[in-house]
């Protein structure tokens, strides 16, 4: 994997959609996808920045976890597994070298979405070293 498919795997593998924020589909694609299975709700994913780097620098990208909902129970249940889920993992293996995910600080922040009070939204920050020649 090459660094932007690692950051791709990363996100998507919380049992949610994840889209780099540049390239989130129309509703009828994410209403196609829930028809073949492959996602559970048309508005429960997470949309992800993608920053790189080499060796010699961490770089700081966001993501957020959306939901459409009365309530932030199953936006923050999904924040803490990624939370858990970078407290234990190692580095990640790439063509060319390895990379690393840290929570950032603040980790998680509440966001509401004007417009829509049922729309809840968690940034997320993070730290990834990319441990490559370039």
């Amino acid at each position: 994997m090459n660094k932007q498919q690692a950051l791709n795997a990363f996100w998507n593998g919380f049992g949610v959609l994840a889209f780099e924020e540049n390239s989130v589909p129309s509703d009828e694609v994410i209403q196609d996808l829930i028809a073949e299975g492959k996602a559970s709700s048309k508005f429960r994913y997470i949309t992800y920045q993608v920053l790189t780097d080499d060796f010699t620098g961490v770089v700081f990208p966001t993501a957020s976890i959306w939901d459409k909902s009365n309530s932030w129970e199953k936006a923050d249940i999904l924040s803490n597994q990624i939370a858990d889920y970078i407290q234990r993992m190692n580095t990640i293996k790439l063509d060319d070298g390895r990379m690393y995910i840290t929570k950032g600080s603040p980790f998680a922040q509440h966001m509401g979405e004007e417009g829509d009070p049922s729309i809840r939204r968690i940034i997320l920050n993070i730290g990834v070293q990319f441990f490559t020649e370039n």
